[in-house]
């Protein structure tokens, strides 16, 4: 690509190769989502994003005038949309850097950066990387003043941690406590329960929470 013009067979291949990596890096992002909250629409505005950027690139070329223009043009369009999720920016970054490399003819960036975003997103999801052990948990339970001392006891023995986050005195000498827990598998939630229920805790209540949710 020369300055201040642009070689329409490099155009056409540096345009070519940001689209048919942008269409990889969106299927790569269906074929590996995890969440619940999956957008049809954001996997297409992926697969076209790496397009746009390298065609962005090809216009500017190396003129200043051009690139504050397209700025200037860019302003203009208000694109209002939040993306929740961390890993789904990192995929929209990509995209886009990878347009641009395509789009001033670092075919061969374009290309790496692909294969090893892709690697490393195969290897995290294959083996779970950043997931931590067990579940965590909202314990909710009545019990007697006369049970609270042996209720650190029972928790202690059955969950990885145990935090009181509130506790709230009631008329019949009784008491309302929330607990954050982190338990370690399905067999431990019954044993736990069944050892409040031998306690004397009343109205127990155990909400189990997906770590990998924002809520």
């Amino acid at each position: 690509m020369t300055t201040g013009d642009i070689d329409f067979t490099t155009a056409v291949i540096s345009l070519a190769l940001a689209l048919g990596l942008s269409f990889g890096i969106s299927a790569l992002y269906t074929a590996t989502y995890q969440g619940v909250s999956y957008l049809k629409g954001f996997a297409q505005t992926l697969a076209l994003s790496g397009l746009a950027s390298a065609a962005v690139m090809l216009c500017v070329g190396d003129s200043i005038a051009r690139g504050i223009g397209i700025f200037g043009a860019v302003n203009l369009v208000q694109v209002r949309s939040t993306v929740k999720d961390t890993r789904d920016l990192m995929f929209v970054f990509i995209t886009l850097a990878v347009g641009v490399a395509s789009g001033v003819g670092a075919w061969g960036i374009a290309l790496t950066a692909t294969g090893l975003f892709t690697l490393a997103v195969l290897l995290q999801t294959m083996t779970d990387f950043g997931a931590r052990r067990g579940v965590s948990a909202v314990l909710r339970l009545r019990v007697k003043m006369s049970q609270l001392e042996g209720l650190p006891q029972v928790l202690a023995k059955h969950t990885s941690r145990a935090m009181l986050s509130n506790s709230r005195a009631l008329a019949d000498d009784a008491t309302e406590q929330t607990w954050q827990l982190r338990i370690s598998g399905g067999a431990e939630q019954t044993t736990l329960l069944t050892a409040l229920q031998a306690l004397g805790a009343a109205d127990v209540s155990l909400l189990l929470q997906d770590d990998s949710l924002e809520v």
